[in-house]
């Protein structure tokens, strides 16, 4: 076991930016421009690694000047301009500039550092975690894996459990892929229990601080290993699905809670989201911080309808549709493609697909999307339109926030704050809405400034955030060798010392 401080590199810079000067000489004409791979970039507080940035300039000759004695620079070679910051000592957030000169044209990189970890919020960047981060319902804890090459050209996996209170780092293995595949972070307990799924064996590994591990099961007549999905805050519940191929039961996919570890069926509709016959099945998803509300998903090719359920532990209550005071179902005539005639139906009601982390800590809301379909010309497929929507379990009503088509409800907290994906496949932006006055408070990264004095990238969303508001667990998208990967980070309070 390899048990150290966190202390990698949390930098973030913004998008590069261009500019330009038309410049004249006897007899010629050029542009003269600075291009920089960072226009704005935030260090943290101490512990800082030097960070490089690539300059493309015309003439090719250029200059670069700090504006405070606290950024050092360092010409690496001709295009690469090295920036280093000394620790924080001054008890607060501070702010300069490097100036890039080249011919008549110039531009600046600003540079925000922090204060220093006991004085404000943590802002961290999960770069070496492999298919993101889990935050603990509480934000205890933060557990993913990492990834790496074996001697033998195979993989090797490391879980990982950060202790955000004390920032410590509880890293094991490296596992071959032969023993656990790992493939996705999916839970982790407050207790420190993490569950990650293996992609090749089937169902998961549950890995705890100590590094036992164990091989979660589930009820006695089912086939297949589950995947447990999300846990309450004092880990005596989980949640999750697993398939059935029992004679008794058909080979659905069903719902399951383990109370105390042990695995039992949630109930089911007897209609699917197009109140037909279920074929496939339905999963549950995630829970509330306290136990008291479950969600899951029905999901049958592009139908993902979203329940819920009310945890009672005796099981018996069924499910309810989310959203179900807005939800229609409606008879129509479709076509195949030989143009034969079939009975189905549309469906206005509320969707999710696997998203784990849609419900606020007390199961008071549940963020979703409202889908609504209409049979497209020739009667061969639907049109849908999908707006964000957020449902009260208390009062069973849906608000729907017209203001943003094409979007999607990421997640909600208690008192009806909002979080918002722009798009509904790879949410790049985001917002966040207050369902109380139906008004916007910003971008995330704005009122990520306002409520915790951090400057965080603009791109991505906000996935949860923890009962007492302290803990944010995020995603943002970064290029990577794969194309566009999602990296996971988190906000958490100082460092106790």
């Amino acid at each position: 076991m390899k048990r150290t401080l966190f202390t990698s590199i949390a930098t973030t810079c913004c998008a590069a930016a261009l500019f330009i000067t038309g410049c004249y000489t006897p007899g010629e004409k050029w542009n003269q421009y600075v291009n920089l791979s960072q226009v704005a970039c935030s260090f943290l507080g101490c512990d800082n690694e030097p960070l490089a940035v690539d300059i493309k300039t015309s003439p090719t000759q250029w200059t670069a000047t700090p504006g405070a004695s606290w950024v050092r620079i360092d010409r690496t070679d001709e295009r690469t301009l090295t920036i280093s910051v000394d620790d924080n000592d001054s008890g607060a957030e501070r702010n300069t500039v490097i100036t890039i000169e080249a011919g008549q044209a110039s531009q600046q990189i600003r540079i925000n550092q922090l204060a220093p970890d006991n004085e404000f919020a943590r802002y961290r960047r999960l770069e070496t975690f492999q298919m993101g981060a889990a935050m603990s319902p509480s934000g205890r804890y933060i557990g993913g894996f990492q990834s790496s090459i074996a001697p033998d050209d195979s993989w090797q996996y490391s879980p990982t459990i950060i202790d955000t209170e004390t920032g410590e780092v509880y890293e094991f293995g490296p596992f071959p892929e032969s023993l656990y595949y790992l493939t996705q972070t999916m839970a982790i307990t407050d207790q420190g229990l993490l569950f990650i799924s293996d992609g090749y064996h089937g169902g998961q590994i549950a890995i705890n601080t100590q590094g036992d591990i164990c091989i979660p099961d589930a009820p006695a007549d089912y086939r297949f290993r589950p995947e447990i999905q999300a846990t309450s805050a004092d880990g005596k519940y989980w949640v999750g699905y697993a398939q059935d191929e029992s004679p008794n039961n058909g080979g659905l996919t069903r719902p399951l809670l383990w109370i105390d570890g042990e695995a039992r069926e949630l109930p089911i509709l007897d209609l699917n989201y197009r109140d037909e016959e279920i074929w496939v099945g339905v999963m549950a998803r995630g829970i509330s911080a306290d136990g008291s509300v479950i969600y899951g998903t029905s999901w049958e090719g592009s139908d993902f309808g979203m329940l819920y359920w009310i945890n009672d532990e005796a099981n018996t209550a069924e499910p309810k549709w989310v959203g179900h005071d807005k939800r229609k179902v409606t008879p129509v005539i479709m076509q195949t493609g030989d143009g034969t005639e079939y009975e189905s139906h549309i469906v206005d009601g509320c969707i999710c697909t696997a998203e784990l982390t849609k419900i606020s800590p007390s199961g008071k809301w549940i963020a979703t999307t409202f889908r609504t379909e209409e049979v497209a010309e020739g009667g061969v497929a639907f049109n849908i339109t999908q707006t964000p929507a957020f449902f009260n379990t208390e009062t069973e009503t849906t608000v729907i926030v017209d203001e943003y088509s094409d979007s999607t409800g990421m997640y909600v907290t208690d008192d009806g704050i909002a979080f918002i994906g722009i798009g509904t496949l790879g949410v790049s932006s985001s917002v966040v809405y207050d369902l109380n006055t139906r008004t916007t408070l910003g971008s995330m990264a704005e009122w990520v400034y306002d409520t915790y004095e951090l400057i965080i990238p603009g791109s991505g969303f906000i996935s949860y955030v923890s009962p007492d508001g302290k803990h944010i667990l995020g995603s943002m998208p970064m290029a990577s060798a794969l194309g566009v990967t999602f990296v996971s980070w988190y906000v958490a309070p100082p460092i106790v010392k």
